[in-house]
């Protein structure tokens, strides 16, 4: 009688340690269901006054998704859009908005609010709230191809030097930037970009503006395909140490957690 219950309560640690093992599991499964997102562009460059319409054109990350409705349905989300300014000739109110040039049309997130001097400034829009030419829709089951960024006046002009004259592009342009775009699912938290080094001619307050908005709505780009890009794995930010993907790691993570379970169940036998 005596050995079985030293027995018993030798046995009783080793299934709490499961328990905690397996929720450990589930913890961070949970953590990682809640971070969909890709970022579909990363890009750090100079904008200068002779980029046609003032567009700069890059094709999206490697890794994003060549279907944004499945399995993960991005279109119900939000883009959320963060821009580092870090060199502007002028004080001249500016703006800058993407475009996602896709099939068989278009689609613009609102633009950047209104900014005059170096910084950092972020705004976010929802898919509905996208602008698409009248009467036409984003087929986003194909993805996106080429995206298009558009440094614009604050009347929704392209002051490119092709569409304004040298002078008056001269006021917007050259100007150094990083824009960085994600997508985030419906219900998922935005994991904001880490901060760019910046170079080493880049002024020491580049970074002290800041701001924040919704972004309004504009057209800009013209419609076109661009690369068949593949799928990313979501960014985590939970603090586990292990990296989710689509539904193959998900079943692997089932599998991870599958040993745990298992034995919680035979020691529950044999302690019976």
């Amino acid at each position: 009688m005596q050995d079985r219950t030293v027995g018993s309560i030798s046995r009783a640690p080793r299934r709490a340690g499961v328990f905690l093992a397996a929720a450990a599991l589930v913890s961070c499964w949970s953590s990682f269901a809640a971070a969909e997102q890709f970022v579909v562009v990363d890009e750090t460059y100079e904008h200068t006054p002779d980029m046609p319409d003032s567009h700069y054109r890059v094709e999206p990350r490697a890794g994003t998704p060549s279907n944004w409705k499945s399995p993960i349905d991005y279109t119900t989300g939000t883009a959320y859009m963060h821009l580092e300014v870090y060199t502007k000739p002028t004080d001249t109110p500016t703006r800058f908005q993407a475009c996602f040039e896709a099939q068989p049309t278009y689609a613009c997130v609102g633009q950047a609010p209104a900014y005059t001097t170096v910084g950092v400034y972020d705004w976010a829009t929802k898919f509905s709230d996208f602008w698409s030419p009248p009467g036409t829709a984003v087929d986003w089951s194909l993805g996106s191809g080429k995206i298009a960024l558009i440094l614009k006046d604050t009347q929704n002009g392209k002051p490119s030097a092709d569409n304004v004259g040298a002078e008056t592009a001269a006021l917007y342009m050259p100007t150094k930037i990083r824009f960085v775009v994600t997508i985030v699912s419906e219900g998922s938290t935005y994991v904001p970009p880490a901060p760019a080094e910046m170079d080493a001619g880049v002024p020491e307050d580049a970074g002290a503006g800041s701001s924040t908005g919704a972004g309004g709505s504009g057209s800009g780009g013209n419609g076109g395909s661009g690369g068949d890009p593949v799928n990313i794995h979501p960014t985590n930010d939970s603090g586990c140490s292990f990296s989710m993907g689509n539904g193959a790691t998900q079943g692997a993570w089932l599998l991870l957690a599958a040993p745990a379970l298992l034995a919680m169940r035979s020691r529950r036998k044999r302690a019976r």
